[in-house]
């Protein structure tokens, strides 16, 4: 018997068959992602250091209204009777929304730029603590956690390998080594 005995001809499927459309392709799918640079975050550091951001930002509009209800006026609102024009009573809110921003947008080097936005805070913080103690505790508080879910993310910085950095490569190493 002979091989090409055994091989059944081609029919009028065959045909058919060759003209099938190709199946489709998901629509705004990356067929190959961007492999991650050095000096990002893990997709899971990502994650925290947004949520850690979005806790700041509801933490100062806490302040905010407490600040209010309880007639205490931090140096940032002012007094109820005169109050800060608006730019100035949004004004805490402008590096935690930049912190955010730069997050979901993959910046690089966020940790330094979270200590860098968490300083900024502190500072907020220690201006209000000659008029409200307890507010600017609270604003202190909130600034802290936020540097240190900053040097807490320092661990999920993509970093080059010795052996890339020979080559004059850029491809990240494993996460924290």
């Amino acid at each position: 018997m002979s091989d090409a005995a055994e091989l059944p001809e081609p029919g009028p499927d065959a045909a058919s068959d060759s003209s099938a459309p190709a199946p489709p392709q998901a629509v705004g799918v990356r067929p190959h992602p961007r492999p991650p640079r050095p000096g990002e975050l893990s997709v899971g550091w990502r994650a925290v250091t947004a949520a850690a951001w979005i806790g700041v930002i509801v933490g100062f509009a806490a302040v905010w209204n407490a600040s209010v209800q309880l007639g205490l006026s931090t140096w940032w609102l002012g007094p109820r009777a005169d109050p800060q024009p608006r730019y100035i009573q949004f004004s805490p809110f402008v590096a935690p929304v930049l912190m955010l921003l730069a997050t979901v947008n993959q910046v690089r080097r966020l940790p330094w730029l979270g200590l860098a936005a968490s300083a900024i805070m502190g500072a907020i913080g220690v201006a209000d603590l000659g008029r409200v103690t307890s507010l600017a505790a609270v604003e202190l508080t909130i600034a802290g956690a936020a540097a240190a879910v900053s040097i807490a993310s320092f661990t999920g910085t993509y970093r080059t390998g010795p052996s890339d950095a020979a080559v004059g490569e850029t491809r990240p190493a494993d996460v924290g080594s």
